[in-house]
């Protein structure tokens, strides 16, 4: 009977890390990171993000790490805000896209560049000087229609999900379906803070400075709802929209309530 149970624990204890999938290795950021998935689909603001102001320019920046990229058809929204400017990742060449909708002219929307590595964290940006541009691993650039300011938007900002779009301006070809992978130190700034064509990667976490409207961190402890804004300007990001156990609306659908607010 002893030997029994002895084979059985072996058993369990062989089949827990085939059955567990391994998280990744910390982005050079070091710290924390987000998980999105078909469970956690996407974090976000509870409120309009900054509806009000006019940004003449905008960076949007993140550490990025996925197993593999969207099919063919489909994209991901990284970082986006309905009505007013995204980063996503294209499926049909693993490349990233950006657009902006800018005052007194259509969205300014640019793809292509070399594909997305998979299976190691990279830097990835969105750069808006009221037209729009992307970069990845410190080269890129904004070459579509300076001048201006991105038009304003009551929406809030979210990183991962579905980002709905406005399918009477430019937009990408295909599907917008979950992302799956892992998100780290996600920054925003009220200025073009990358001149390409090449410029240097961050090094350690984000740093909050005079041009810092949201910082991400995800050094929260596993399990929490609430990540908090570092920049001081409050703009907390709540796993798909649950605020201490509320359900509230997401594309149309309720979303279904994973427990009462941890922090």
């Amino acid at each position: 009977m002893i030997y029994r149970k002895l084979f059985t624990c072996f058993i369990f204890f062989i089949l827990i890390p085939l059955s567990a999938k391994a998280l990744p290795p910390p982005s050079p950021a070091g710290g924390g990171m987000l998980k999105l998935d078909e469970k956690h689909d996407f974090v976000a603001t509870t409120k309009a993000w900054f509806p009000d102001e006019q940004f003449e320019g905008l960076t949007a920046e993140a550490w990025i790490y996925f197993e593999e990229p969207p099919d063919l058809f489909d994209f991901w929204s990284i970082i986006g805000q309905e009505g007013r400017f995204g980063l996503v990742l294209h499926g049909k060449f693993d490349t990233l896209g950006a657009w902006g909708y800018h005052e007194g002219a259509d969205s300014g929307l640019i793809t292509g560049g070399p594909p997305v590595p998979k299976g190691e964290w990279v830097h990835v940006t969105a750069i808006y000087d009221a037209g729009a541009g992307n970069g990845m691993n410190g080269k890129g650039g904004n070459w579509c229609c300076p001048g201006g300011h991105l038009i304003k938007s009551d929406k809030p900002l979210r990183i991962g999900g579905v980002v709905p779009q406005d399918l009477g301006r430019s937009h990408f070809v295909g599907e917008n379906v979950k992302l799956q992978g892992y998100i780290d130190e996600v920054r925003i700034s009220n200025v073009v803070r990358y001149k390409g064509p090449e410029w240097k990667i961050p090094k350690g976490k984000f740093k909050v400075d005079k041009h810092t409207i949201s910082l991400w961190h995800f050094d929260e402890e596993a399990g929490f709802s609430r990540f908090k804004d570092a920049s001081g300007n409050g703009h907390h990001l709540w796993r798909s929209g649950v605020i201490g156990g509320l359900v509230v609306k997401a594309q149309g659908k309720l979303t279904t309530t994973w427990g009462q607010l941890k922090r």
